[in-house]
């Protein structure tokens, strides 16, 4: 049914900073068809980069073996701590030996799981947000947390920042991180029958993508995105300049009007068919920069290709991951709807 309820500088950044400036213009043209007006004084949450910022580089940490960890610039001090508290497991899992930091993972058991091995769990992976620009898999513990003391094995799984790599770099490592949990369920609990991939902003774009790609329910029961950029086609049209250009510039490296195929790629409802999962999509009716067109966009292509999808327009304006505690109620009833209340 479907329904609305590091940075290094470099030639990527100086392109940044030239096309912003270049297409100013065009963002006002435009910014009608982009959603809501920004607030004259516009608060940004922990996944958005106003253009103009440069993110640092992002914390992490290592939970486990740290003789196997790959060098994690910027250590995360408190990284482990919310886990630890509750109870719940949680290791970190290098992915493959290439791309460091961004070839990893963090496995969050039950504890009535932990120090177990050939169980069948109910699974959730995660993937974070930051414009493409920022953001690590350990800024999600606390939300990994509380979905494993609802009795989920959670996955919060790195990628390649747009800084580092072009598209489709980032859907290649989050399908090498499922392609490793899957390889591993019984040592992870996991059960490759019932699970959800959940991406919030930047992390909703990569998430939709990789369910697409080819027949996603045979890997999902079901995709969640949270204020999910999912179509960078309509973004670079409508609001190019948007975040330091970081579309065109940064993911993409293109303009449609040069690579419109790439385009497509990245943009999840050009490949979205019957083969794919079952979706939920949140969103806010006056975010800064984009409004639930692009969530309306998919929900629509999916109803119309026989795929059950629902979006939830929240009010106010916050955006992705921050908007937790106002959706986490939804959420957890459509994942034991989607995943069951029972474990094998």
């Amino acid at each position: 049914m479907c329904g609305v309820s590091t940075f290094r500088p470099g030639p990527v950044r100086l392109a940044a900073v030239t096309l912003t400036a270049a297409l100013s213009v065009s963002a006002v043209h435009t910014s009608a068809t982009a959603g809501p007006a920004a607030d004259p004084r516009p608060t940004y949450g922990s996944e958005e980069v106003p253009t103009g910022e440069t993110p640092g580089t992002p914390e992490s940490g290592f939970a486990g073996d740290s003789t196997k960890a790959p060098m994690i610039v910027m250590q995360a001090e408190d990284f482990g701590q919310v886990a630890a508290r509750t109870g719940v497991g949680l290791k970190t899992y290098v992915v493959s030996e290439g791309f460091g930091n961004a070839r990893t993972l963090d496995v969050y058991t039950p504890r009535k799981f932990r120090n177990k091995t050939g169980r069948q769990v109910r699974t959730v992976i995660l993937v974070h947000g930051g414009a493409w620009q920022k953001g690590d898999r350990t800024d999600l513990e606390e939300h990994a947390v509380e979905l494993a003391q609802l009795g989920f094995v959670v996955v919060s799984v790195n990628y390649r920042l747009a800084t580092e790599a072009p598209w489709s770099a980032q859907r290649n490592d989050v399908n090498a991180a499922i392609k490793f949990v899957r390889q591993n369920a019984k040592k992870l609990n996991v059960d490759n029958k019932r699970t959800v991939l959940l991406g919030s902003s930047a992390g909703g774009q990569i998430a939709a993508a990789v369910a697409t790609s080819g027949a996603g329910r045979k890997r999902f029961r079901g995709l969640v995105t949270l204020s999910g950029l999912v179509n960078p086609l309509y973004m670079a049209r409508n609001n190019p300049g948007y975040s330091n250009a970081v579309i065109p510039t940064m993911l993409l490296r293109c303009l449609p009007i040069t690579c419109l195929d790439k385009y497509k790629s990245a943009t999840a409802i050009h490949h979205l068919d019957k083969k794919d999962p079952p979706t939920l999509m949140f969103h806010s009716e006056r975010e800064v920069w984009w409004g639930p067109e692009q969530a309306q966009q998919f929900v629509k292509k999916a109803k119309r290709v026989g795929v059950p999808a629902r979006l939830v327009v929240l009010p106010g304006r916050t955006h992705g991951i921050d908007a937790w505690w106002k959706i986490f109620p939804t959420l957890k009833k459509w994942l034991f709807e989607r995943l069951g209340t029972q474990d094998r």
